[in-house]
């Protein structure tokens, strides 16, 4: 991808988009422990970018809504699974009889 940055960026966000685009899943669960070529810590590096570069920003929305998206359809899951009773049943009963 192409670089989105102005030509006054700080060279902290100047990292290259696809640098940024290969971490962003860890960056966006908070769990981006990388470092780059030079030992920097790349979290602060792909924040950086993030806030200068329009399209990874919008690619890291989507990657935010998209986790908010799963995360609620797991707890809506979760909470409305429910055994049947005569499940429940049986599997005391086997429980019981060990």
């Amino acid at each position: 991808m192409a670089q989105h940055l102005p030509p006054d960026a700080p060279s902290a966000s100047l990292a290259d988009c696809s640098l940024v685009q290969s971490h962003l899943d860890a960056y966006v669960d908070g769990e981006l422990t990388a470092f780059d070529e030079h030992d920097r810590e790349l979290a602060p590096i792909v924040g950086a970018h993030l806030r200068w570069c329009a399209p990874c920003a919008r690619v890291a929305r989507q990657t935010e809504a998209l986790r908010a998206a799963v995360r609620a359809v797991g707890q809506r899951e979760q909470t409305t699974v429910r055994a049947s009773d005569a499940l429940r049943h049986r599997a005391e009963q086997i429980l019981s009889s060990r």
